[in-house]
Order: C-alpha cells, then sequence, then structure tokens
C-alpha cells in the first residue's frame, strides 16, 4: 500500500512538472511605456496586465510583460531603443505556477465541502461548477432557474441562472447581468460569480436586492479554455476554437475581443497566433453568442452589465477603442466610484485602492469587447471589473478568494442599489 501512494505521488509530481515545463526559464518584466508604447506590444507578446499611469512613480504605463529565452535578448534591445524602462521580477514562471499548484492541492485537501456546497477557499472545475448551479435550482426552483444555454467548441455544456422571485415576468424590475472566465486563465472569476449567487440565493443578505431586480449570472463563459488552463496550460487565455485559418498551429480567438464593436479595426487582433486574436469573425465563438443572447434576451430592461476579470483593481468603461465617452459618461463615472468605494472599505489594507475611468485613457485601446458592445446596444451601466491581484496577477493564491469576494460582493450590492434608487 505504501509502495502504491508513493507511485501516485510520483505520478502526480511528474504530471505537475510536466504541464508547466513549457514556461521554464521564462521570465516577468514590468515594463513602463506610455498608451501607445504598450498597446504596440500587445500583437506580439503576452501582456499579463497593465498598471495605470496614476498608479506608477513614472506616471507611464507599466506592463507585466513574460519573456522566453528565446526571445529575452530582443526584445530588451526593443525596450532599450525605444526608450521603454524594464524591470525583472520574476526568474522562472515554471517555478511560480508549480508553487501555485501546490497551495491549490492543499487547499482542495483540506475544503470543506458540506455536501456539496462551494468553499470560498480554493478553485473548482468546470464541471463541479455546473453540479453546483444545477443543485441551486433543485433546491431553490422558486427562485432559480439554471439555463443549458449551448456547448462549447469541444461540447461542454455552458449553463447560467436566472435569479427572479417573478420568474422574470415583472417587466419593471431591472435586470443585472454579470459573467466571468471569458479569460481562461482568470481562475479567481468564477468564485467571484457564485459569491454574487450565493449571496442573492442561499444566504439573501439583502432580500431587497434578491425581490427587486432580476439576475442573470454566467460563471464560466469560455469553458475549454479554463478547462484547458487546468490540465495542459496554465497561461492560456483564449478559446480553444479551431474553425479559423492557421487553426492548427494557433487555436482559439480571444473572447473579449469577439464582439461586434469596432471589431476588425486593430490590426494587432488580426493574427490568429496573437493572444488577442479577435477571431474570423464577430461573434465566431459559440462561448461569446452564449452571452450575446444571454444580453439580448434581457436587453430592453437590462441596467448594468458587468464582465469580471483578473487583474488591477479597476472599473473600466466605454468607449475602449477611441477614449471618448458615451452620453452617460458622467454617470458612469460616478457608479463607478460607488462601486469601488464600496469594495475599497473592504479591501486589505496595503491593497490598491481601485481606479474608475474609462478604458483607453486609463490603459490603451482595445476593440470588439463585451464592455463596449454592451454600451452601443443600449444598456446605461457597463464595465470591465478588474479584481484585485495582490502581488500574484491572477495566480492569486486560494487563500485570498474569500477576501476577493466578499469585497467584490459589496461592490455588486452597492451598484445593485444605485440601479434601484435610479429608476
Amino acid at each position: 500500500m505504501a509502495r502504491l501512494v508513493i507511485c501516485i505521488l510520483l505520478v502526480a509530481a511528474a504530471a505537475v512538472q510536466g504541464r508547466h515545463e513549457k514556461y521554464e526559464g521564462h521570465q516577468l518584466y514590468r515594463v513602463a511605456g506610455s498608451s501607445a508604447d504598450i498597446s504596440a506590444l500587445e500583437a506580439s507578446l503576452d501582456i499579463i496586465s497593465a498598471t495605470p499611469g496614476a498608479r506608477t512613480n513614472s506616471g507611464k504605463i507599466e506592463a507585466l510583460i513574460r519573456l522566453s529565452p528565446e526571445v529575452k535578448q530582443k526584445w530588451l534591445e526593443y525596450f532599450d531603443q525605444n526608450d521603454m524602462s524594464y524591470t525583472k521580477i520574476a526568474d522562472n514562471l515554471a517555478n511560480i505556477l508549480r508553487q501555485e499548484e501546490q497551495e491549490i492541492a492543499t487547499a482542495r485537501a483540506s475544503a470543506n465541502r458540506n455536501g456539496g456546497d462551494m468553499s470560498w477557499d480554493t478553485y473548482y472545475r468546470h464541471s463541479e461548477i455546473n453540479d453546483y448551479i444545477d443543485k441551486l435550482g433543485e433546491q431553490y426552483p422558486e427562485l432559480v432557474t439554471v439555463i443549458n444555454a449551448g456547448l462549447s467548441y469541444e461540447g461542454r455544456q455552458i449553463k447560467y441562472v436566472r435569479i427572479s422571485t417573478t420568474r422574470f415576468e415583472n417587466l419593471r424590475k431591472p435586470v443585472i447581468v454579470i459573467d466571468a472566465a471569458v479569460h481562461a486563465r482568470e481562475w479567481v472569476t468564477p468564485p467571484v460569480a457564485l459569491y454574487i449567487i450565493h449571496q442573492l440565493v442561499v444566504d439573501i443578505v439583502d432580500r431587497q436586492l434578491t425581490d427587486e431586480i432580476d439576475w442573470v449570472i454566467i460563471p464560466v463563459v469560455n469553458a475549454d479554455g479554463y478547462e484547458y488552463s487546468i490540465d495542459t496550460d496554465r497561461m492560456w487565455r483564449k478559446t480553444r476554437s479551431r474553425a479559423h485559418a492557421n487553426s492548427d498551429a494557433c487555436p482559439g480567438v480571444d473572447g473579449n475581443r469577439n464582439f461586434d464593436h469596432h471589431w476588425g479595426t486593430s490590426a494587432a487582433s488580426a493574427n490568429p497566433c496573437s493572444i488577442i486574436y479577435e477571431g474570423p469573425s464577430p461573434f465566431s465563438e459559440p462561448e461569446i453568442r452564449v452571452l450575446r443572447d444571454a444580453v439580448l434576451r434581457q436587453l430592453s430592461r437590462t441596467a448594468l452589465y458587468i464582465s469580471l476579470h483578473s487583474f488591477g483593481n479597476m472599473f473600466l468603461y466605454a468607449w475602449g477603442n477611441n477614449g471618448t465617452l458615451p452620453s452617460n459618461g458622467l454617470f458612469l463615472h460616478m457608479a463607478g466610484i460607488t462601486m469601488a468605494e464600496a469594495i475599497d472599505e473592504l479591501a486589505l489594507e496595503d491593497a490598491s485602492r481601485y481606479i474608475v475611468g474609462n478604458a483607453a485613457n486609463v490603459l490603451y485601446f482595445t476593440t470588439g469587447t463585451s464592455r463596449d458592445w454592451t454600451r452601443a446596444i443600449g444598456i446605461p451601466l457597463t464595465y470591465t471589473l478588474e479584481l484585485p491581484g495582490y502581488d500574484y496577477g491572477f495566480l492569486v493564491p486560494p487563500s485570498y478568494v474569500k477576501q476577493i469576494v466578499t469585497e467584490t460582493w459589496a461592490g455588486i450590492a452597492a451598484g445593485a442599489h444605485l440601479v434601484l434608487n435610479n429608476l
């Protein structure tokens, strides 16, 4: 028996080693530059995150970038030539990924499932998340409707929940739509979506929000990419589709460049091998069509849309493609501040405070995003919400999940009350 246990542990260790070895020797650099400088890197490099100039000492945007040993020297020379300062912050990404995997394994081993309930100190597989929301639908049929919305490219069932005390039949009630895990590697986003569901359905901590608002919440949009990031490539961001040119070598599409708002207007997003590839056509991805259809089904009543991402402590609003503001730009900004301040009140003492602003002005230009598309089709308040990463980026240790879901719920609740107060 002891030999069997040892063999199992050795096999597991080998799997971890094999899963992350492609990032052996990859280094992480923080690179400072103007908005145009950083935007120009997107087509060729993996920009893991970007820190707004308002938060940096230099006043320039700082991008966290991964460089492989094969291309490192070329890009360091490019940064020098373009007067972009840089600092190495990690020597070996593979070691960081191994450490994260060990922490998650420990958290999973010790998590108290409470008969299948979610624990807010670990991460779950797509099938486990689906099972959980199915269970809520069975336990709270008067409140929760589970929608089997469609299949991913690889055939996984994408589910979302509709939460309503009136079965979505009261057309005077506002609707709030929230999605998570459009980007596969941003694992901390599904727990936030699930915690919001839990607060509205199980704990019902604020009866007014459950009674007077209808909710649509999609915990995992990019199911294929999410599972691939768990099993094969922790840094995977895109979908896993192979329906475009050169897809054998470069599968997948960036789901947050696949919406029909100024789609096809950015050269950086046209390359299938780019991490921000927009796809062969708007809404080419079945996962994004599920999100599109869920939004359109409740469009006339939807007052607030939030897409959960990681990381950066930011509420970003339209227009990301040119830096101008929608007609309700002031209200967008003030509503964002209301939510941000509610989160900041519960934030860790050394955590960065939230920044609220126009996406293009805070960071750099983007096209084809859900945030801009939802604003363009008429939803008044639409945001990309970049969750905290602390010193870990989107590789958030499971020990921080409870803090993030708790503080983010406070922001969502504040936004929901603002919606009710401005009807």
